[in-house]
């Protein structure tokens, strides 16, 4: 009987053993192809962040997550959360790099700028050149049309106590704010509101960065 048990055990160890050696090439092959689509999702999330990269320093205008995505689409369809992880992957490397550049998210995109700290050597740069700064008149009308939006120029002016044509205008002009429908009232007034470009001017990512302000 113990013969027998042990020719049994004998005939299992080697039925066992042809197994795992038929086996053994499919479960290698299986590793081999995980390590192999490993290597291209990683490849080509660099390559994605490199996209990326290289779309916020082409533009100076913020970037918005849409249009980010439906670039890096062209090379693979990224989940959006693999895409916002590139993005917070380069603002992290710009701040632990010590870059003189910084990721920001503002006016419902992405746009890279300068650090505040290095202000006043791009000042130096461009001193000799004219900038347009807001007048008092215009930041006055800018901030009642930011919080009263939409609102009507009579509205303006009675907030005011001044007619504000010539500064709505100018303001038009430099697409910091832009009509957004009529008021249903005699004469169907135009009513304002502010635009993306305000948001820009302003380094603001919604207006719920607006400073809160007492009713």
């Amino acid at each position: 009987m113990t013969e027998l048990n042990l020719f049994e055990n004998e005939v299992e160890t080697a039925a066992k053993k042809e197994y795992y050696q038929a086996s053994l090439p499919g479960i290698l092959e299986k590793i081999e192809l995980a390590q192999q689509q490993h290597q291209l999702d990683k490849a080509l999330k660099l390559r994605a962040k490199r996209i990326i990269e290289a779309l916020l320093f082409s533009s100076s205008d913020p970037i918005a997550f849409t249009k980010i995505r439906e670039i890096t689409d062209t090379i693979h369809e990224f989940k959006p959360r693999e895409i916002r992880q590139m993005i917070d992957d380069l603002r992290e490397e710009y701040m632990t790099q010590q870059r003189a550049y910084r990721l920001e998210e503002i006016a419902q995109g992405f746009v890279l700028r300068t650090c505040e700290e290095l202000g006043s050597y791009i000042d130096l740069l461009h001193r000799n050149k004219r900038t347009e700064k807001l007048s008092y008149a215009a930041t006055e009308v800018l901030a009642i049309i930011a919080y009263r939006q939409p609102i009507t120029r009579p509205q303006i002016d009675a907030i005011r106590g001044v007619d504000s044509s010539g500064v709505i205008q100018s303001l038009l002009e430099r697409q910091l704010i832009e009509p957004s429908g009529k008021l249903e009232a005699p004469g169907r007034p135009t009513l304002f509101s502010i635009t993306k470009d305000f948001l820009k001017h302003f380094g603001l990512r919604d207006l719920n960065e607006l400073p809160k302000i007492g009713n």
